[in-house]
């Protein structure tokens, strides 16, 4: 063995400081370097985000990133009910997670009354609210997950306190289809008993042949409880069919009854000027015991 070409301790010393450097200059560079930030989802969701839009925490827990990814920092994680802003309708690097692929969107929100900026999945954010000012409650929605195999959304229907404490929640399975559009409502209890409002929320679509399907709660300062659902839908002037429903506010013949009236129209000539329709009526009642409406047969 020739020791003579063995490089010296101090040249070993100094090639191992010079790789360690470079180790370590490439590691602090990886570790400041956020992933791709800036790839603009042009996909429409049922979000409609926009910064003129109210929103808040649908998921359990929800995590904030420094940018839009699940690979970039951590900012915060923010609970359930927590509001947020939108701070611009551009959606980024869209992913695929409880079997919905959505973007990316900047949002603003507070924590400890300070504010705050970061990147969430939109999926993780209610897609409506409405409150209740006469007790400060938060009425809102969003969807768990879609199941994939059977075509649906599983909608969660959810009470915030003005706390941000959520005190009722109800489920239930929308087949979506090629519906695009969603909004909800808070209206008057309709004289239904040990009722206080009811929440309506609907999804529809914006072209002919697309349902539009309402499922509407019961909100008893407790708990959230269905009523019938109903839907409605048309084609261009050849064919409708729509339900709705009569409470005992607008209905005498029962106390505490719900009718559910459906009508059907079909054109018998579409060359006429003046359309004609063939229609067919007909109804469903329901009793309702405060807590939840049964079939009449």
């Amino acid at each position: 063995m020739n020791f003579k070409s063995m490089p010296s301790a101090r040249l070993l010393a100094s090639l191992f400081l010079i790789s360690f450097l470079c180790c370590f200059s490439h590691f602090a560079q990886a570790q400041e370097e956020e992933p791709a930030a800036f790839v603009v989802a042009d996909d429409y969701n049922l979000w409609y985000v926009n910064t003129e839009k109210d929103a808040a925490i649908f998921a359990n827990m929800a995590y904030v990133r420094k940018m839009p990814s699940t690979n970039s920092a951590l900012v915060d994680s923010i609970p359930m009910g927590t509001p947020i802003k939108f701070l611009d309708n551009a959606g980024y690097n869209p992913m695929q997670l409880r079997g919905m692929y959505l973007p990316w969107y900047k949002i603003a929100y507070k924590i400890n009354n300070q504010q705050k900026t970061g990147y969430i999945w939109i999926g993780l954010v209610s897609l409506d609210k409405k409150v209740d000012p006469s007790t400060g409650n938060t009425f809102l929605y969003g969807i768990a997950w879609h199941n994939d195999e059977e075509s649906y959304d599983w909608v969660e229907a959810k009470v915030f306190n003005k706390n941000q404490q959520l005190i009722a929640k109800a489920g239930f399975a929308n087949y979506r289809g090629e519906q695009s559009y969603c909004t909800s409502e808070l209206t008057e209890s309709e004289n239904l008993k040990d009722s206080k409002l009811i929440y309506n929320v609907i999804f529809s679509g914006e072209a002919c042949g697309i349902p539009t399907t309402t499922f509407g709660f019961a909100w008893d300062g407790t708990n959230l409880n269905a009523l019938p659902k109903i839907s409605s839908v048309s084609d261009a002037g050849v064919y409708y069919y729509s339900e709705e429903l009569e409470f005992p506010k607008k209905y005498t013949k029962g106390n505490q009854l719900i009718i559910k009236k459906m009508e059907e129209g079909e054109v018998i000539d579409d060359t006429k000027e003046e359309l004609e329709y063939k229609i067919k009526k007909s109804e469903e009642r329901y009793s309702w015991d405060g807590k939840k409406y049964h079939l009449i047969p």
